[in-house]
This record gives structure tokens, sequence and C-alpha cells, in this order.
């Protein structure tokens, strides 16, 4: 049995080792600077504090607190008196909890805690309450900044995104959602899988943007179209980046989008009016062009008459002359080869002549000033006939198969020669562009053509190559203003813009119909006059 002094030195021991465990832990309390503890018992007396807790007290209230001193005693004002009571009282009742407090110190400035209350249980009794308080002030002024921020990203009014390099959005604002026909920026985020097919129109745009990304690592005030949600086309300008980390990988592509429909429809209706205006000044240099023309022609078409009628009165005289004296020479060719061949000679001229006539008289009808609408009763086949004036030359560069079909009555429509005329030349022009180098056709065709379902005939002429052709996607959206697959040749995406507007202001229309590379046929409808 061990003795008393060894007894009483075990117990030294276990006490110097008790000592030092509570030093360790009272260091480790006082430890966190930015976290302050203290405990308090039923009657809200401080049981222990640590270092954090006491120097916060004495700095922001001027208060030192001791151990047996009131906890409530170094608030100064009512309210928070009340409130530090209630805390209490919850906690001294079982509940345990977690509370984010805003204190204000005595410089005036704000400081936020997270408070965490738990109460002490002895024996299944509560004995007293512990109170943690975590700084969190940077926290909060981050997320202060972070919603001011979203604030001012949610209500920019642009829209603003930020998306994978793969083609998927990660964020997007609510303008960026109405602006493509979405009712919020999840739906959209949800139903957009890939920006580069279910967005552009144009793929010649979208290989364009996404080209520049890999090798500029920007795009700056681009314009383009976009689909919305329904299918409807918009014009959209937008700037993107790709945004980099340390390794030179991109980690997502960010940007802004702006609406631009209302400024490229007051822009067509501008390029409309320029159009407009070249045409009416076109019109007044053409007529004036075609009477100096006419002017000479008219002494070629009124004295190749006489000067055929001499030959044949000449042509006796010159046999017998010949018959005595044998062949002789006439302009350096002599007579019996020029006896063969003048006539053939006169009957050309002649025919040149009565062109010129007929192309100078198509060019002052198409140049002359009608009324606004100038409607008058025209056959179509003479539509067709005055547009290929103007494009035949076009016609016989492109290729060497042309083929013309006019019936022998042909049909009639009201409508404004000049106009129609004007969308004729388009589509054969555009036709022309589209051939092959070799073996391309082209074949205009005006017919009458009815639709049975709604009772209606149409008067209808049909251009048809077999060119490139257009695709499905681009065929949907040829007839949009400054859509065009020619940009990089100067196209301007007008052409089929106007002449579709022509078209509806004929209560008529435009079809096209095309199989990629393989060819395109486009059929002007307008209503059959009886």
């Amino acid at each position: 049995m061990a003795s008393s002094q060894e007894r009483v030195q075990n117990l030294e021991k276990q006490n110097t080792q008790l000592q030092k465990e509570l030093k360790q832990l009272r260091a480790l309390i006082d430890a966190p600077r930015n976290v302050m503890q203290f405990s308090f018992d039923p009657a809200y007396r401080y049981i222990t504090f640590n270092q954090a807790h006491y120097e916060f007290v004495k700095h922001n209230w001027g208060v030192e607190i001791s151990a047996g001193m009131s906890v409530l005693d170094i608030f100064t004002e009512g309210k928070e008196v009340q409130s530090a009571r209630e805390h209490f009282d919850r906690v001294l009742q079982g509940e345990s909890y977690i509370l984010k407090r805003k204190y204000k110190r005595r410089k005036g400035e704000t400081k936020y805690y997270e408070n965490t209350y738990v109460p002490v249980i002895e024996n299944g009794s509560i004995v007293a309450g512990t109170v943690s308080a975590h700084d969190i002030t940077e926290w909060s002024e981050k997320e202060e900044e972070g919603r001011k921020y979203r604030s001012i990203f949610d209500k920019a009014l642009e829209g603003i995104y930020r998306s994978t390099i793969r083609g998927r959005f990660i964020e997007a604002n609510r303008e960026m959602a109405r602006i493509l026909g979405y009712g919020s920026p999840d739906e959209l985020i949800t139903s957009i899988t890939d920006i580069s097919s279910q967005l552009y129109c144009d793929p010649v745009d979208r290989d364009t943007v996404f080209s520049r990304l890999r090798t500029e690592e920007v795009v700056k005030d681009f314009e383009t179209r976009m689909f919305r949600k329904d299918g409807t086309p918009i014009w959209v300008e937008f700037n993107a980046r790709c945004e980099k980390n340390k390794d030179g990988h991109t980690l997502y592509v960010e940007g802004k989008l702006t609406d631009i429909s209302a400024r490229k429809e007051v822009e067509q209706r501008r390029q409309q009016m320029m159009q407009a205006e070249k045409m009416a000044s076109l019109g007044v240099l053409v007529a004036g062009v075609a009477h100096e023309i006419n002017n000479p022609n008219s002494y070629l078409t009124l004295n190749l008459p006489l000067l055929k009628d001499i030959w044949n009165d000449t042509q006796a005289i010159l046999d017998d002359f010949s018959e005595e004296n044998g062949d002789f020479v006439l302009g350096g060719l002599e007579y019996s080869e020029l006896r063969n061949h003048l006539p053939y000679l006169l009957q050309e001229m002649m025919e040149a002549a009565s062109r010129i006539k007929d192309i100078v008289s198509r060019l002052k009808d198409y140049s002359r000033q009608n009324p606004e609408d100038g409607r008058e009763y025209v056959e179509l086949n003479d539509v067709v006939k005055g547009a290929l004036t103007f494009v035949r030359h076009k016609i016989k560069n492109s290729t060497r198969n042309f083929e013309l079909i006019l019936p022998e009555k042909s049909p009639v429509v009201e409508a404004n020669p000049q106009r129609l005329i004007q969308v004729l030349i388009n589509l054969i022009v555009n036709a022309c562009d589209a051939l092959p180098l070799n073996e391309g056709y082209l074949t205009v065709t005006v017919k009458t053509c009815g639709e049975t379902n709604l009772k209606k005939n149409y008067a209808c002429i049909t251009v048809q190559d077999n060119g490139c052709g257009i695709s499905e996607k681009n065929l949907k959206n040829i007839e949009d203003p400054f859509f065009t697959t020619k940009r990089s040749t100067g196209g301007t995406g007008l052409g089929l813009s106007i002449s579709s507007n022509i078209m509806k202001e004929h209560n008529g229309l435009l079809e096209f119909s095309s199989i990629p590379a393989k060819g395109t046929t486009a059929t002007m409808k307008l209503p059959l006059s009886i």
C-alpha cells in the first residue's frame, strides 16, 4: 500500500498535469483573434471568456469584463440588452442555433459576426450557455459586393453571358434571355445545348466568329442573325472574348449581345430608298442614252432598205457588165463573191438596226417615270423579253445552254412592268452566278399555274438552273433583309428582300425550291387577270 507521501506526490503530479492542460486549453481558446467565445450562467453572468471577446468588449464598449460580471452590463442601449437576454434565454431553454449579427464599433464601422449559441448540459440539466462569435465581415462585404454586381448584371440593358468553349451557356442575364425569346435565364441555359448549331442563322458568320476567337481571342461589334426560341431570326451585335488560365487553356467565353433588328429595319428602308433613287436616276440616264442611240439608228433603219433597193436595181446592170467584161473587183471583193454575200449582209444590217430600235424602245419603256403605283395590264411574255434585253450578255457569258419557253398566248397580269422586270433580272443574275463553269443550263419559262385548294390561278415565270443549289437552312432565310451567301463578293442581301416586297405589293409571291449541288427553281407567282 502506497504511503501518504506517495499519494501526495501523485496528487501534486496530477495537479501539475491538470494545470498544464488548462493552460494549453486556455491558449487554444485565446489563439483565434477573429473568434470570440464566452460562457454564462442562468443569471447571465460570465463564467469564462477568451482574449478576443475581452478585447472586443473593451475596445467597443470601454468595459473590462471579469468572471461573475453580468454579460448584460456591457451593453449601453436598451434594445441591445433586450436582444441579448432573449437569445440567452433561448439557449438556457435548450435551443442551439446560429445567427448572423451586425455590430457598430466605436469608430462607426460596421462588423458582421456569425454567432453560435449552444447550451451546456450536466447530468441532463442545463447549467450554462456558450456563445462563439466568428468575424465574417470580409465574407459579408464580398457577398454584398457580389449581390451588387449581380444586380447590375441582371438589370443590364444588354444581354450578358458566359459560355463554355464547346457552346453551352454557363450564365446569362434576363436581357439575354429576353432577346432570344426565353422566359428566364435558366430556361435559356437549359434549352441551348449547342450555341453553334442552335443560335446562328448563317454558318459563314458562325465559322468567322469561332475562327476569330481561336486566333485573336476577341470579337468586336460583330453583326449576325440568330434564331429566337420560336425560330424567327433577329439581327444582333455582339462582343466576346476568351478567358484563359495560366497554361493558356480557355476557361470560358464571355460577352454581351444587343438586339439591332430595329436599326437594321431602318437601314433596310434607307437602302431601299437609295435603290429607288438610283433606279430613278438610272431611268433618266437610260432615257437620255436611248434617245441619243435612237437618232443615229434612225438613219440606218431608213437608209438600209433604200440601199437594198438600189442594190437590187443595180444587180442586173452589173450582171451584164460581168458577162461582157469578166469578173471585176468592188470594195476589194470580186463581184461574183459580192453578188452572193451582199444581200445577206444588207439583211443582217437591217435586222441589227431593227434590234437596236427594239432594245432602245424597251430601255425607254423601262426608264419611263410612272405614277407611284404605275399598274397596267401587261403580258408576262413582254416582261421576260424586257428583262432579257438587260441580261442577255450575262446569260451568254454564263452558259451556252439557255432555253426560253414562252406560250403562244401570254398570260396577262395587272402590274408595274418595270418592277416585275427588276425582280426577274435579279432572279436571272442569281441563277447565272450559281451555274457551274461547264455544262450549266438555264431555263426561263412563262406559264399558267393553278392552286386547286385555293381555287386560284396564277401567272408564273420560273427561272431554273443546275447550279450549286441552296441548303435547306439558308433556303428559309434567303428573302430576309441583309441575308446573303455572297458577302465576300460584295453581296448586300437586299436583292431578294426587295424582290419579295415587290411581289407582295402585287399580291404575288416568290417561291424557291432547291437541291444542294443540283440546282434551284425560282418562281414568280402573280394573280392572273381574266
